[in-house]
């Protein structure tokens, strides 16, 4: 494997848990996780040896993960600006043990280890077993279109006394 440049650390990513593959060929080569914390992070594979796969791990936000799949961000622009700066290079072994992990500035990463410029998004996600349970989603409706919305849920069967409990603790606009 390729030497990196960057701090050798230690890191913990027993916490964090896979929300799915963005690309699967005979294995995963970018895949979202979720910390502990909530935070959204991308794993995205470079490299090999006999005993390791090397993995950048880096923090995305979710707007900047939704610009990616909908192509308006290519791969290389989020691995080239991540959310803090830095990057985590990782190498796990064939036990799934996480070693050798440095802070890494993208600047200093080999250039074959950078998504090509034109890296836009040509997938399906495959979520994970674990994501549904942690996805979230944010839906704003203007005040005036409630009681369409509630219309629309009663006709999918969707039980609109939770959404109400949820709403009664909600801001209005």
């Amino acid at each position: 494997m390729r030497q990196i440049e960057g701090f050798d650390l230690q890191f913990d990513f027993s916490g964090f848990k896979k929300m799915a593959d963005l690309v699967y060929f005979d294995g995963p080569f970018l895949s979202h996780y979720v910390s502990s914390k909530g935070d959204d992070y991308l794993f995205y594979w470079v490299d090999r040896d006999d005993t390791d796969n090397r993995w950048l791990v880096f923090r995305v936000n979710l707007a900047n993960l939704q610009k990616y799949i909908g192509k308006e961000l290519t791969l290389r622009e989020l691995v080239a600006n991540p959310n803090d700066g830095f990057l985590y290079s990782v190498d796990v072994d064939n036990d799934l043990r996480y070693h050798n992990v440095k802070l890494v500035q993208p600047s200093s990463l080999p250039e074959d280890y950078l998504p090509e410029p034109d890296s836009y998004y040509a997938f399906e996600p495959i979520p994970t077993v674990d994501a549904n349970e942690l996805m979230t989603y944010e839906l704003t409706i203007p005040y005036k279109e409630r009681s369409r919305l509630e219309e629309l849920l009663l006709k999918i069967g969707f039980p609109i006394s939770a959404l109400k409990k949820v709403v009664a603790h909600a801001a209005a606009f």
